[in-house]
């Protein structure tokens, strides 16, 4: 569970910035907040961030996708001399020069979790984990590389510490050369990392990722065909073909790729079921489906998929190819307590205002970006200004008065004669 992420000079955003997913004070839709023992806090979950085009709604996304990438890739991918590739903050020489942070609290079996790190473009300036089993706080790894010794490890945390260090490059973070050396405490933080998280980032994105596992699961294929028939797409069932690889299918570097990726000569062929006019069930090819019936099944499957496993899922545009009422739904599925067991999370970009409606999203669930006069992302939840319960919330964000929104100027100019 994600309880909190932070960043700075990382793309459009410059000062700090952070995202938390902890609740508010708030009275309002208390059943919708997640009860974790042993946190004093309630955790929300689902956040919805709203801004202008450009305002830096995705990099808030990409942020955290980055902070995971350089976790889980830093060791294994990187090289001794190739510096770390990060994106600072470009329009302030000042601050292009300065390094870049990001950091972020978790929840693993019941313990919260403090991770972070500082880079530039050469080396990892400083890195931490420390864990609070007992409320008190255990400093399991510090590090800073202007200090001596570089690496301090706590008592708590055992194993082949310092044997590690030595494997550890200036570009490469500790907590992923331990879990690319079998640490047997930190690959527990690894691997919740990597498995923990869906990102969909790329709002048009593919159905050719689609795994095809999410319906071989029997719940699973009932869960999503059931959705899709409320959604009233016409979708009645699904099936999966296998056929033989064709040369003639794809080119020939793909048709390779595909077989070594399968580990066989065959391909998994999706078609869904609909009900013809005399009754029969007649099943279509996938380019016979609508864009956005083939967007809401990009989001299905990862969806049960994070309400059966406890995963974090990450959407930039929610709303791509799909109308408000779905949207709807999808965000009831995360906030009912019913459907939602297992504390799965959802943090996703959005213009679609009909989620302000009140009986969705609670005020501490609604987030902006805005940029300021630099340049910079600015991020700010809607319980940071002044409202009340009954305030009509869509009204008030397009009338401005929560920021967020373009600022178009009068367009008639654009059409001025000399």
């Amino acid at each position: 569970m994600l309880l909190r992420f932070g960043v700075s000079n990382y793309r459009s955003i410059s000062d700090y910035q952070e995202v938390l997913l902890a609740a508010s004070s708030l009275k309002e839709h208390q059943a919708q907040v997640i009860s974790v023992k042993g946190l004093e806090a309630k955790i929300l979950p689902a956040i919805g961030i709203y801004g202008a085009n450009a305002s830096g709604k995705s990099n808030v996304l990409q942020a955290f996708a980055f902070m995971r990438r350089l976790l889980l890739k830093s060791h294994a991918n990187g090289s001794a001399t190739g510096g770390i590739a990060r994106t600072p903050f470009q329009l302030d020489p000042e601050v292009l020069k300065q390094p870049s942070h990001f950091d972020c609290d978790v929840l693993i079996d019941n313990v919260r979790y403090h991770y972070g790190f500082v880079i530039d473009d050469d080396r990892v300036r400083e890195e931490w984990l420390y864990a609070y089993p007992s409320k008190h706080r255990q400093v399991w790894f510090h590090r800073q590389y202007n200090e001596e010794p570089t690496f301090y490890f706590g008592k708590c945390l055992k194993g082949k510490n310092k044997t590690i260090k030595a494997l550890t490059r200036d570009n490469s973070l500790f907590l992923s050369a331990a879990a690319q050396n079998n640490h047997q405490q930190l690959s527990k933080i690894y691997r919740y990392f990597e498995e923990h998280y869906f990102f969909r980032l790329n709002a048009e994105h593919s159905f050719e990722h689609f795994e095809t596992s999410y319906l071989d699961n029997g719940m699973m294929k009932t869960q999503i065909i059931e959705f899709l028939k409320g959604a009233d797409t016409g979708i009645i069932d699904a099936r999966i073909e296998k056929r033989e690889i064709a040369v003639t299918d794809k080119s020939i570097i793909e048709t390779i790729r595909t077989a070594l990726e399968k580990g066989s000569s065959e391909i998994n062929t999706l078609r869904f079921g609909h009900q013809s006019i005399g009754g029969k069930e007649i099943f279509l090819k996938l380019g016979d489906e609508s864009r956005g019936t083939l967007q809401l099944l990009t989001l299905l499957g990862p969806l049960f998929e994070a309400l059966d496993h406890s995963k974090v899922i990450f959407i930039d545009e929610l709303d791509t190819s799909m109308h408000s009422l779905l949207s709807l739904q999808l965000l009831k599925l995360l906030n009912s307590p019913i459907s939602n067991k297992g504390g799965a999370q959802l943090i996703f970009t959005t213009h679609d205002t009909n989620l302000f409606d009140g009986t969705v999203l609670r005020r501490d669930q609604i987030w902006f970006t805005e940029k300021d006069k630099k340049g910079a992302t600015h991020l700010y939840p809607l319980t940071d200004i002044r409202t009340r319960p009954t305030d009509n919330f869509e009204t008030g964000y397009l009338q401005g008065h929560f920021g967020g929104i373009p600022f178009l100027g009068g367009l008639e100019v654009l059409f001025a004669q000399d």
